[in-house]
């Protein structure tokens, strides 16, 4: 064999041994490309739910105590809260103005029962579970406890109303059973954004059929006042929506929350549609990141009553004879609704176990009331709660 031969034989033979090794490295350098690419989505997905888990476990990025329906939780999560609220009244108004018993005594003339102080205290279980990443189911059991103050007075005969002892009246038991789902319509991480419906109803479980003694006649029992009742008598819709931004160290919020009589009790009344808007900032203002302070300012709209209840507005006593609605503002199905705004502030503190402690303290900034009314004095609202 010549030379020329065996050297072309061995230039072919590396020839196709250069072109299979590069043809493998091309094939290997593919491979190791889709490793990489797979990595990093997967390094990715796991970097973005952790600075999820990161986010949501700041105690900023929830809202303040006073409201609900504000995030989600993930599909294996589950979250339980005791919610704490009281709300303390004082006084009738009429419009935005105070008036005093004098006042309303001359202004209604058959008021023989005049509301002087009211307390309503509410203890909720709030249970949330987690279907999906976008849906959120939640219950929220409640006991009610209504306590009010109220002074009678009696005609002395003379064209005068005389003070009788104040008495107070209290009314306590299982409230309305608020359910629903929420659902996350859109998430922006780019934004740090995201929008929450909340598809929920109110079933009427609170007792609105009470009675007590009548603060004019100890031998009589009497239907308590509406604001007394333990329920609204209906089932309720409870549609609100909330939109959250999520910064570094702070977040806003915005929620408009509705509670919509979808009928008219057993009574023969609808109790008044309430709307509600809410804003709110919260920001970190720890070192170690685990305390935040929250800042709300609510507007409330509430309509009139649609009917009344005919055990208060037809029921006559006394001489001349009046109902107890006439007698009694509270009792007065006509004296309803109203626009208010309020603002709260409170703080939110992250503890090591993961739980989670809300206190916030509301104050009213403006009452326009339909009617004799109890203005508000404050709301406490505090919770404590645990995702697992």
């Amino acid at each position: 064999m010549s030379i020329r031969c065996v050297t072309t034989l061995l230039f072919c033979c590396l020839t196709v041994t250069l072109h299979a090794e590069s043809s493998l490295m091309t094939n290997l350098q593919h491979r190791l490309d889709e490793i990489l690419a797979n990595g990093n989505v997967v390094l990715n997905t796991n970097t973005a739910q952790k600075e999820k888990e990161l986010k949501y476990s700041r105690p900023d990025t929830h809202a303040p105590a006073h409201l609900m329906g504000a995030h989600l939780h993930s599909p294996s999560e589950r979250m339980i809260e005791y919610k704490y609220m009281n709300m303390s009244m004082t006084g009738l108004f009429e419009g935005e103005t105070q008036l005093t018993n004098m006042e309303v005594l001359n202004n209604y003339p058959s008021t023989m029962v005049v509301p002087e102080r009211m307390s309503m205290e509410m203890h909720m279980l709030h249970y949330m579970a987690g279907l999906t990443d976008d849906i959120t189911v939640y219950i929220m059991p409640m006991w009610l406890s209504n306590t009010m103050e109220m002074t009678p007075y009696m005609d002395n005969g003379m064209g005068m109303k005389m003070p009788m002892p104040t008495q107070t009246r209290q009314n306590s038991g299982f409230g309305d059973l608020p359910f629903g789902a929420l659902w996350r319509l859109r998430s922006d991480d780019d934004q740090s954004t995201e929008l929450i419906m909340n598809i929920g109803f109110s079933a009427p479980t609170g007792d609105i059929d009470g009675k007590t003694t009548s603060p004019m006649n100890p031998m009589m029992q009497i239907e308590y006042p509406y604001p007394m009742r333990l329920g609204a008598g209906t089932w309720m819709a409870r549609p609100g929506i909330t939109w959250n931004k999520y910064n570094e160290d702070s977040s806003v919020g915005l929620q408009l929350q509705t509670n919509i009589a979808l009928g008219k009790s057993d009574a023969g009344y609808a109790p008044s549609d309430i709307y509600r808007l809410n804003g709110w900032y919260s920001k970190l203002f720890s070192e170690d990141r685990t305390w935040a302070y929250t800042l709300r300012m609510e507007g409330v709209w509430a309509s009139d009553f649609q009917g009344q209840d005919p055990q208060l507005e037809m029921m006559q006593m006394g001489d001349p004879p009046m109902t107890i609605a006439q007698m009694n503002p509270a009792a007065n199905g006509a004296f309803k609704g109203g626009q208010f705004i309020n603002f709260g502030y409170g703080v939110i503190k992250s503890l090591k176990d993961g739980s989670r402690l809300n206190f916030e303290l509301a104050h009213p900034v403006h009452q326009d009331f339909r009617g004799l009314q109890m203005g508000t004095d404050w709301t406490i609202s505090a919770s404590w709660s645990k995702s697992y």
